[in-house]
């Protein structure tokens, strides 16, 4: 790969009443999304990214629409060092590590990006501007030997 390769997706999305779940139209966007970065990381050449990058995307895209506001953005980048995940859901709140109950549905999404990024090598953040948050892996064959 001589330059990254970058994918940019970009939805409109229903006006959501709070305490109300998703609107089912809006949901079908998490496995759309899973399947467009599946898809671009293979045509990159990096399939063994494939499985933790859709799990990626199921966290931040679902976290978009169940907190952001107005339309979601996605963007994908891909080096031959790392690959790179943004979701921007024009929230102006930042996302935050939760501490949900034991027996809690939710609220485990960022402690799961944080994990994923963590064993592949990556991080995990929020921009400046608390509008995108964003995770990298490395790219496994770019990891230095170990010692």
């Amino acid at each position: 790969m001589n330059g990254p390769d970058v994918m940019a997706v970009w939805f409109e999305r229903q006006q959501r009443i709070a305490g109300h779940p998703v609107p089912a139209q809006d949901a079908r966007r998490v496995p759309q999304m899973r399947r467009l970065v599946a898809a671009r990381l293979r045509l990159c050449g990096l399939p063994e990214l494939v499985e933790p990058m859709k799990l990626l995307t199921s966290e931040l895209v679902t976290n978009a629409l169940e907190h952001g506001d107005g339309p979601v953005s996605l963007l994908l980048s891909c080096s031959s060092e790392t690959v790179r995940l943004t979701v921007d859901d024009g929230s102006r709140e930042s996302p935050r590590l939760g501490a949900p109950e034991l027996d809690a549905e939710s609220g485990r999404g960022l402690w799961i990006v944080e994990s994923i990024a963590s064993e592949y090598g990556g991080s995990w953040g929020v921009s400046p501007d608390c509008t995108k948050t964003w995770c990298s892996l490395t790219v496994p064959a770019a990891k230095e030997p170990a010692v």
